[in-house]
């Protein structure tokens, strides 16, 4: 009896603590409508000014081409942990972007979003930020609904937070055959919406 108190107790010993899964939404530190492909003249800072509304946008406005940025801290994740899946969700209500800083109704056609990385740590600090190559997608069907539209970001988000990958945010567009000026794209609440309950997260599962 001893002995197998005492074989117990050692193979108790030698077993790995039990990993536990937790799951933490992040709340975004900083999120803005960015211009890009503007017709460029001496009203650069009237016609192709940032756009840090309530609203993402995305797509053509006239002038320019709306793209999207958000960025999430993560230093509040415990150290030593293991990213398993990371996602970021913005919530698609039917409000597509406009001429004139105006939002207006969808017209009920399809839409490829694309997320990429950005590579620059100042947004405001030039016209256009560098970004990397798609990483993740989302689409919104023709005639869809309200819906959260959801990109795995699970590689991204790793790196940022092993430090292999500088976190500068993620840069939101239309796919490349879908962007075109005269074609407004959706305009996702964004960080300072009214209703906090379809603001943009990144939820985050991870082992510990």
């Amino acid at each position: 009896m001893r002995f197998l108190l005492v074989l117990l107790a050692a193979v108790a010993f030698a077993a790995p603590a039990r990993a536990t899964l937790d799951t933490v939404v992040l709340a975004p530190t900083d999120d803005v409508s960015l211009p890009f492909l503007c017709n460029w003249g001496y009203d650069w800072q009237e016609r192709c000014y940032r756009d840090d509304l309530d609203r993402l946008e995305l797509g053509g406005a006239g002038d320019k081409v709306w793209r999207s940025a958000v960025r999430f801290q993560l230093d509040g994740l415990p150290p030593d942990a293991t990213i398993v899946t990371a996602e970021l969700w913005l919530t698609y209500d039917g409000t597509c972007t406009a001429p004139l800083r105006r939002t207006v109704p969808c017209d009920g056609r399809g839409f490829s979003l694309e997320a990429h990385p950005i590579y620059t740590p100042n947004w405001y600090a030039r016209r256009e930020v560098a970004f990397g190559p798609a990483v993740a997608f989302a689409d919104v069907e023709p005639g869809a609904g309200p819906e959260w539209l959801v990109w795995d970001l699970t590689d991204t988000v790793a790196d940022w937070y092993s430090g292999d990958l500088a976190n500068d945010g993620v840069l939101l567009k239309l796919a490349d055959e879908q962007e075109d000026y005269a074609v407004g794209g959706p305009a996702l609440p964004s960080s300072s919406y009214a209703d906090p309950t379809v603001r943009p997260r990144l939820v985050v599962w991870l082992m510990t």
